[in-house]
């Protein structure tokens, strides 16, 4: 057999090999000095990795200690309870009775257009169809179809 490369040597020492590839590389250890010596500084370096991640690890987690929460006196629970029904009366009034349709400018316009999803790549840009939309300041809205 010829001598071991040292991947098929890093295999045998991380357990990874065979039963009958473990059996020859044992016997050729036996009789190749040259490759028992390889194998002994590889599982030594090996080793010594391993025992490094060992070290680097740590195995004591601390939990902190469980602190209850206080408890509110009855005063501030009062005060939280007024003060939640004081907000919510204020949202109700503003989302039932403000009117809805109050616009910045009433007689403000704005002009969209737009071009449906289908354009024909045989048609300039000024044969295409497309959608003018306009907007006027109180809500009404008018579509054009340009064709």
């Amino acid at each position: 057999m010829t001598c071991i490369n040292e991947q098929l040597l890093q295999q045998y020492i991380d357990g990874e090999c065979t039963v009958a590839e473990a059996k020859q590389l044992e016997q050729h250890l036996l009789a190749c000095p040259s490759c028992a010596s390889k194998h002994a500084q590889m599982k030594q370096l090996a080793g010594a990795v391993k025992q490094a991640i060992d070290l680097l690890k740590d195995d004591r987690i601390e939990i902190p200690a469980f602190k209850p929460a206080k408890q509110r006196p009855l005063n501030s629970t009062r005060k939280l309870i007024i003060y939640s029904l004081t907000a919510a009366s204020i949202l109700l009034f503003v989302l039932f009775f403000v009117d809805k349709k109050v616009q910045d400018h009433p007689n403000q316009m704005v002009v969209v257009k737009s071009v449906p999803a289908e354009i024909d790549a045989n048609k300039t840009a000024s044969e295409q169809e497309f959608v003018i939309e306009v907007f006027d300041g109180r809500g009404n809205n008018s579509e054009y179809f340009m064709e």
